[in-house]
């Protein structure tokens, strides 16, 4: 496999005919159906078939189709030529289709100059990706890259696989998906001299999306804004769940934690330090011999179940790490169990496949097959109910360590590797996914994971794979995680402070207050390094850290919300500055995000910066979390401060937050308050519908949920508020609101009210508000 090389145009065969009443066509010598659906929302499917040279599609998790419709944003002309149209009936794109053996290509010639985002896990550092030339193929990058490359410099492609495509063009969005398993590939148009050194290595003028083998699929999705188009996208994918509240919190792992005195002494200095945290991980060393779903007895004398009895009286969970490689060792209850039921891959000799990772010679379970994912998940669930409280899904890229996993075949070894190689980790999600609900039933679980592919956002978060503790990793972070965002997969985040060699004072705490906002939150390391818990570092630089996970369980009702909303709607929490604001500023800042709608944060992200731009964008000014003042819209210069970091508050924001200073990982959703951001003499207004359950359970889902609405209104800085509950399943919501600003008279629900002075602290300096009686 090349993961630097690309089939070229030229060799392909393009269609010269197609007949639209029998949906055939021809490219080169050979003949192919064609079927063309159009669905609502703007939404296109392209199919072509052609059971000799792909047989059927493979994908394991099948799409969300929306109903059909009539009208349609894709019109297919005489020779199969396909006009991409959009709001206004204009041309966006035209493109052709070809074939080269088994290999497909769509190439799509844009009416003007376009701008690309998405590609799922990329790590280029960039949010914008014009002139990039990627494949999709999930890799383990440490054993597939060498440390050269992978120490301080993008690798591509990356651990997870998702061939999404965002083109903003002529004021609009137009989303491509390539729903093939096989590995896919996307060229797009542009130019990055940075990255050319001679003619030959410049990228198509056409943009070009392809797969080297499989049955063709591409999905195109129109729509008059990012937002519009990715909540279709989200949609079309599948939404993430509500996840369980505990998993939005900290988290904190380390290889080389080893059993039950590790977490106990862990859990006794994070209730020392007054430091909220949900969770501990627990990398390999918690196995006998590497051997999965079986504990060491000398980390666990008592089994894992009395341990998890202790850490569940601060409210804490264990999570360990689960590799899809079973030890190959006749005698382990788990190999010959999996041997007789033949529940492995198998190699070309017809016997089952092995490979060389943390066991030694292992072999791997067919998650193609739906027997291994319910094999799989029955052992999942002896595991859960064995006291474990979730899942890390960790090297099911599939890495099969420096044995080729092309040998490894699939169904019964009739099918090749590259069918369902970067689906395996959605297999292994399934599986699992399915043995917690039998665990726990009336429990929302919760898997994280390591690889992934379409579908993947149904079960598993992801974390954005092995890193290391420099400034690299920590400034790729941001469009890493906010292009998967709006590809997909909203629920991911990387290993905070790096997960290799040793991070330093400084990059911890920038890496802390860059990150702590993200969907998920783990501090991980490796145990090659200096520990990284916050309570492991001096006192002044655990008390910035600890400000900032606190911030975040402070902020746990806006996060959680935004969760909420993502599986109503299908919006991210993580947005690119353009998901809320079309026509302001310069398009794709790198080291900027949104927050939902209404926080943005422009941390600093380079080694000893002192200074930097922030770009606030809209019209309206801007709340500054640090110091309690408003900013006008457009180009800001910031002093880096110690302790603080640039976070803004959009005005007329109305935030729910918890009540004081967290200290633990508590989580009162009905008693909230709710911060509103009002800039004096400010005319506007704005809503929020807040929701509140129990943050475990799904009986939310048959209406045990409370939320209420809130209304705001202001002219010329008279400040109007109305509430009300709409839906009581989870009881009463009990809002405080605190202003943040200086209003001239405040109502609430039409009533005058008394205002009493408070005070606050965000990410700086005490600020002074009024909170209403």
């Amino acid at each position: 496999m090349y993961f630097t090389k690309f089939p070229h145009r030229s060799n392909f065969s393009f269609v010269e005919q197609f007949d639209a009443a029998s949906n055939r066509l021809k490219a080169g010598s050979r003949e192919f159906d064609a079927v063309v659906s159009s669905y609502e929302g703007g939404i296109t499917h392209i199919q072509v078939r052609h059971p000799k040279v792909w047989g059927d599609n493979r994908c394991l998790e099948a799409l969300a189709v929306p109903s059909t419709a009539s009208e349609t944003s894709l019109e297919v002309g005489g020779e199969f030529e396909l006009s991409v149209k959009g709001s206004k009936g204009q041309t966006l794109f035209t493109g052709r289709f070809g074939v080269s053996g088994e290999a497909s290509m769509f190439c799509f010639a844009p009416a003007e100059e376009a701008r690309y985002y998405g590609m799922g896990e990329k790590t280029f550092g960039k949010l914008e990706l014009s002139g990039y030339r990627s494949k999709f193929w999930n890799t383990d990058v440490w054993g597939d890259f060498h440390f050269a490359q992978w120490g301080e410099n993008p690798t591509d492609p990356p651990y997870f696989s998702l061939p999404y495509l965002i083109a903003e063009i002529e004021g609009e969005y137009v989303g491509f998906l390539l729903h093939n398993p096989y590995p896919t590939f996307m060229e797009t148009p542009g130019t990055d001299e940075a990255r050319v050194f001679v003619e030959w290595q410049r990228t198509a003028p056409d943009l070009i999306l392809g797969s080297e083998g499989g049955e063709p699929n591409l999905w195109i999705l129109t729509g008059p804004t990012l937002r519009e188009l990715t909540q279709k996208l989200q949609k079309l994918v599948g939404v993430t769940p509500v996840p369980p509240a505990w998993a939005l919190g900290y988290h904190q792992s380390r290889w080389g934690y080893g059993g039950h005195d590790d977490l106990l002494e862990l859990d006794r200095q994070f209730t020392d330090h007054k430091i909220p945290c949900d969770s501990l991980w627990l990398d390999l060393d918690y196995m006998d011999g590497f051997r999965i779903f079986q504990t060491s007895e000398q980390m666990f004398p008592q089994g894992a179940a009395v341990t998890a009895a202790e850490l569940a009286k601060t409210g804490r969970r264990i999570v360990p790490i689960i590799d899809p490689g079973v030890k190959f060792e006749p005698g382990y209850a788990v190999y010959d169990d999996g041997h007789k039921n033949q529940i492995f891959c198998l190699n070309a000799e017809g016997k089952e496949f092995v490979g060389m990772v943390w066991p030694g010679e292992t072999v791997f379970p067919d998650f193609s097959e739906k027997k291994a994912r319910t094999w799989w998940s029955g052992y999942v669930r002896k595991f859960a109910e064995s006291g474990f409280g979730a899942c890390w899904l960790d090297m099911n890229d599939p890495s099969t360590g420096p044995v080729d996993p092309q040998g490894m075949f699939f169904g019964g070894g009739k099918v090749p590797h590259s069918a369902y190689h970067n689906q395996y980790a959605l297999g292994m999600q399934m599986a699992t996914h399915d043995g917690f609900l039998k665990a726990r039933p009336k429990e929302r679980p919760f898997m994280l994971s390591r690889s992934g592919y379409i579908g993947s956002s149904k079960h598993a978060a992801i974390w954005t794979g092995d890193n290391l503790s420099n400034y690299f990793y920590l400034k790729i972070s941001i469009p890493t995680s906010v292009n998967l965002s709006i590809s997909g997969l909203p629920f991911n985040g990387p290993d905070i402070g790096g997960f290799g060699d040793s991070v330093t004072d400084d990059l911890m705490v920038d890496w802390v207050k860059a990150n702590f906002l993200f969907p998920f939150f783990r501090n991980h390391c490796a145990k090659t390094g200096r520990n990284q818990e916050p309570f492991a570092f001096a006192v002044p630089v655990m008390t910035i850290l600890r400000r900032y996970i606190r911030l975040r369980y402070k902020l746990m009702p806006y996060l959680y919300n935004l969760f909420i909303e993502q599986e109503l709607s299908g919006d991210p929490i993580l947005r690119p500055l353009i998901y809320e604001f079309e026509e302001s500023g310069p398009r794709g800042q790198d080291d900027q995000f949104l927050v939902g709608p209404s926080i943005l944060q422009a941390p600093f992200v380079e080694e000893k910066a002192k200074i930097r731009t922030v770009w606030l964008p809209g019209v309206e000014p801007w709340f500054d979390a640090e110091s309690g003042d408003w900013e006008a819209a457009g180009e800001l210069s910031v002093k880096n401060d110690r302790t603080g970091t640039p976070l803004y508050i959009r005005a007329g924001a109305m935030i729910p937050m918890q009540a004081g200073t967290p200290t633990d990982n508590t989580k009162n959703f009905s008693d909230v308050n709710i911060h509103v951001f009002v800039p004096t003499g400010w005319s506007g207004d704005s809503t929020l519908n807040y929701r509140a359950d129990d943050g475990i359970s799904f009986e939310y889902q048959q209406g045990a949920r409370s939320a209420i609405d809130v209304e705001l209104a202001s002219v010329d800085g008279n400040l109007a508020l109305n509430w009300k509950q709409t839906a009581s399943g989870f009881g009463e919501i009990k809002p405080t609101f605190v202003i943040h600003g200086d209003p001239k008279s405040v109502r609430l629900n039409g009533g005058s009210v008394k205002l009493i002075s408070g005070k606050v602290v965000l990410t700086g300096r005490t600020l002074k508000v009024s909170v209403v009686s």
